[in-house]
């Protein structure tokens, strides 16, 4: 693999990912979907039931942050929007398809700050991502990935179009959500709202990979065509 155009994570960078989203896994989408459909067979309300699910995503944010004594712009981010969850959940209107309505206004706003974050900062949010889970406890990689990014243009484009992508693509998950609040019954819509969001990061996530490939060959293509030039001009026969 060239310097120049490096993909975003190896074979190891992806088993670290996989492994970072262990906890998300099973604290922000099964622990809500356990808990939930458990307080309603039991009898409580929508909103108890709505309230003892959201504890997981809770647990998961603090739980991350003392196990990895240190805070970053990543980690940050998904404090403050945790936080802005549980906020909103208890102020104002608080029933079921409002509370289901105010899910969908974060997962929106996570989709304006990827947006954003291609206009406002020196580096767009899912670079920042990447090198958060994917390059952990790796500095030489990390600063390899900052090198990159400093050095190489396409490997810049590269990230703005992956977060425009996922931008879009969590503005695409928030207007279904409020889709799904409106014409379902609130257990419905909750089971639906806590799976969307890790379908949509598997179809982002595959989206993403085959677009690093695709730009990769390119790269390599480029490179070829170059070295080749570059022979004919010093009277190499190309191969």
């Amino acid at each position: 693999m060239s310097q120049s155009e490096s993909t975003p994570a190896t074979a190891s960078g992806r088993r670290g990912a996989i492994v970072a989203l262990l906890p998300t896994l099973l604290l922000s989408v099964a622990f809500p979907l356990v808990v939930f459909n458990l307080c309603k067979s039991a009898g409580m309300s929508d909103l108890a039931a709505y309230l003892w699910a959201a504890a997981g995503p809770l647990i998961e944010t603090v739980g991350t942050a003392i196990v990895r004594r240190h805070t970053n712009f990543v980690s940050l981010l998904i404090l403050a929007l945790t936080l802005v969850s549980a906020v909103v959940t208890v102020v104002g209107d608080t029933s079921p398809v409002v509370l289901l309505l105010k899910d969908s206004v974060l997962t929106g706003v996570f989709g304006l700050i990827c947006l954003g974050s291609l206009v406002i900062g020196r580096q767009p949010l899912m670079f920042h991502f990447t090198q958060s889970f994917g390059m952990a406890g790796n500095p030489a990689r990390a600063a390899e990935f900052e090198r990159q990014w400093d050095t190489n243009p396409p490997f810049r484009r590269m990230f703005r179009t992956i977060t425009a992508g996922w931008g879009a693509g969590y503005l695409l998950e928030a207007a279904l959500k409020v889709v799904v609040a409106l014409t379902l019954p609130f257990t419905a819509a909750f089971n639906i709202n806590q799976v969307s969001p890790l379908v949509f990061a598997v179809v982002l996530a595959a989206w993403t990979i085959l677009y690093v490939r695709r730009t990769k060959a390119r790269g390599e293509e480029r490179r070829r065509a170059a070295a080749a030039a570059a022979g004919q001009e010093a009277g190499v026969p190309s191969e």
